[in-house]
């Protein structure tokens, strides 16, 4: 007996979890608004994604590869700094297994450097707080990048470009990727493996995010072709067409040269902010946050950005690589997370986050704060005709008022918004079609659907 609850009980679930997906007025509000960006700001190709806790995953792309070649959902993108939010999280684990401590000081892996002292907290590194010097502002690495374009850097070659320290350590703040240049050479001698390998021990299969990569390890899946302004700041290059890909990669390592999709990296900052990556002392420790001003906050490879986006608090840690642009956000008040990785790298990160991200988080603002199902509709609300031809009937009954009626196409393009005169809807200017008419009665939002024919 026993053995059939159970058995019902996980049916039902799993058929609540295969109901729950993002509606289809939704999908097209979240891609009219995503080709409507990037089609203004010209960008060369986009692949999204937004997760919507207790509903599903919406994604949606723009754009191209390469001419010819139009984005795909599956393609991957480079996430730049994303990585280091990577890098944190399994070394969180890794002091969750009791391997090493954060407070642990990296002269036990790091010896031989004369402008990184021992005594550095593997802490400091990850929240920018070492006075490390940024081995990208070495301004011979443009003289090793043009003079050996194949070059494969290590981790040991990167540390060799490491000037004097910028502060003592713990005394400031200073974003350097040496940092995690760093961290990912403690992540190999402590695990003895690489760092990457133990990302994905520790980080990706457990939570089942199987789409991201380190530059080179990505099998035969395609990656999105990386466009980088020219020298000349005229035009845009294919990156896919020097010689430099795998140099650039490999100087970026731990620091940023994983390769992801949108929906594996929406998942992984769901599945962070759900302490199911990290665990709950984990999470509390990484976001232990230094105030850097202007509403922006630094913990252990992650930021919390206070009401900068449409006046909500979020995470994030978005990425820039040569080709590639990524930005990412979870809202800390509905646990939404939205992802963006372009293949263009003169859209910077702040363009990305405050015209893509925040008008694609603008429509979970203003989604219905209830969806109810076809299968579920009130007996008292009625509709008709339904195909319609060039009027609709809404009848509600005589004890509720409806406060407006929007008529949305496919695409999610609002087609029609009335505020009076709700019961009897004209429909002559629309086209034929499949839309979605939304009804907001006192407290409640109602969807339909219905079918102009003529």
């Amino acid at each position: 007996m026993k053995k059939s609850i159970f058995t019902i009980l996980f049916i039902y679930a799993l058929l609540l979890k295969v109901q729950a997906q993002v509606s289809p007025y939704l999908s097209g509000r979240f891609q009219y608004v995503l080709d409507s960006v990037c089609n203004k700001y010209k960008i060369k190709g986009t692949s999204a994604a937004i997760l919507i806790p207790n509903v599903g995953v919406w994604k949606g792309v723009n754009g191209i590869s390469e001419i010819g070649v139009p984005i795909s959902s599956n393609m991957l993108f480079g996430m730049g700094s994303n990585t280091k939010t990577h890098i944190a999280a399994t070394l969180l684990k890794m002091q969750e297994q009791q391997l090493i401590s954060l407070d642990d000081t990296i002269g036990k892996w790091i010896i031989g450097y004369s402008n990184i002292k021992g005594n550095i907290t593997i802490r400091q590194c990850l929240n920018h707080t070492s006075g490390l010097f940024d081995y990208f502002q070495n301004a011979s690495i443009n003289d090793s990048i043009f003079g050996t374009p194949n070059k494969v850097w290590s981790r040991q070659d990167i540390l060799q470009l490491v000037k004097a320290p910028k502060f003592t350590s713990g005394s400031s703040w200073s974003y350097s990727n040496t940092n995690y240049i760093i961290a990912g050479i403690i992540i190999e001698k402590v695990m003895n493996k690489s760092p990457y390998q133990a990302i994905h021990d520790l980080v990706l299969q457990p939570n089942q995010l199987t789409n991201t990569f380190n530059f080179g390890e990505h099998g035969s899946l395609a990656i999105a072709h990386p466009w980088s302004i020219r020298m000349d700041g005229l035009l845009l290059t294919d990156m896919t067409t020097t010689p430099f890909l795998t140099n650039l990669f490999s100087l970026a390592n731990t620091a940023g040269s994983l390769l992801t999709t949108a929906e594996d990296n929406v998942q992984f900052w769901h599945k962070l902010f759900t302490r199911q990556i990290v665990n709950a002392q984990s999470w509390k420790e990484m976001t232990a946050m230094i105030n850097l001003g202007n509403k922006t906050n630094c913990g252990l490879g992650i930021f919390r950005y206070n009401q900068k986006i449409n006046g909500r608090t979020t995470y994030s840690h978005g990425g820039t690589f040569f080709g590639f642009i990524n930005e990412n956000i979870i809202d800390t008040t509905s646990g939404i997370a939205i992802a963006v990785l372009t293949n263009q790298d003169s859209v910077n990160n702040d363009g990305l986050l405050n015209l893509v991200i925040a008008s694609l988080h603008k429509v979970t603002l203003n989604m219905p704060a209830t969806f109810v199902n076809e299968i579920n509709t009130n007996e008292w609300l009625n509709i008709f005709p339904n195909p319609a031809n060039n009027e609709l009937n809404i009848d509600v009954g005589s004890n509720l008022e409806i406060n407006a009626v929007k008529i949305f196409d496919n695409n999610g393009k609002m087609v029609l918004n009335k505020t009076k005169n709700h019961e009897k809807i004209m429909l002559d200017q629309i086209p034929e079609g499949l839309y979605f008419l939304t009804i907001e009665i006192e407290n409640t939002t109602i969807n339909k659907k219905f079918l102009i024919k003529r």
